[in-house]
């Protein structure tokens, strides 16, 4: 009796243990390819991940867009991530944007003082730890320079034109 319950436990962990180990890996290799190549230049992109503060915001409260970090992990419990540096967001209540508030006689910013609102205008404090969708289009700096002063080893970009939901 006790290996017939035993049995199809352990069939249903070895296949919740599949999809966690697969569970976004195309997001790793896709930031892994934007950081040591252009393939992607211009190319919409989708990443699974977490939205984190930039390490440095400066608002002067007249500023139209934000540089926000997107973290995302190789599975569900990995330690190990990547992150998509400069995803640009408009600031504001619109969906699709990012939102800072920081009270006056508060010197330090935390995920508590950031809220995203998604393509469905639901706004999420980031300090919830939400895991979005994430598509945008990936831009080289280098790439706007001349072809002769471009500098091949440098793959800085920016994501722009981005929208995201709830995972």
């Amino acid at each position: 009796m006790k290996t017939q319950n035993i049995i199809p436990a352990l069939l249903l962990s070895s296949i919740g243990l599949m999809s966690l180990s697969a569970c976004n890996g195309t997001s790793v290799d896709t930031i892994k390819a934007m950081e040591s190549n252009y393939d992607n230049q211009n190319k919409t992109i989708e990443l699974t991940g977490e939205f984190d503060a930039p390490s440095f915001t400066f608002s002067s409260g007249k500023s139209k867009t934000m540089s926000m970090n997107f973290v995302v992990k190789p599975h569900a419990i990995s330690s190990e991530k990547f992150t998509a540096f400069s995803v640009i967001l408009p600031v504001g209540t619109e969906k699709n944007s990012v939102l800072f508030e920081l009270p006056a006689d508060q010197k330090n910013y935390t995920l508590k003082n950031f809220h995203v609102i998604d393509k469905n205008g639901e706004k999420i404090n980031l300090d919830t730890h939400t895991t979005f969708k994430m598509t945008g289009t990936v831009h080289y700096s280098e790439l706007e320079k001349p072809e002769g002063e471009r500098d091949k080893s440098n793959f800085n970009y920016k994501i722009t034109d981005v929208t995201f939901e709830k995972d």
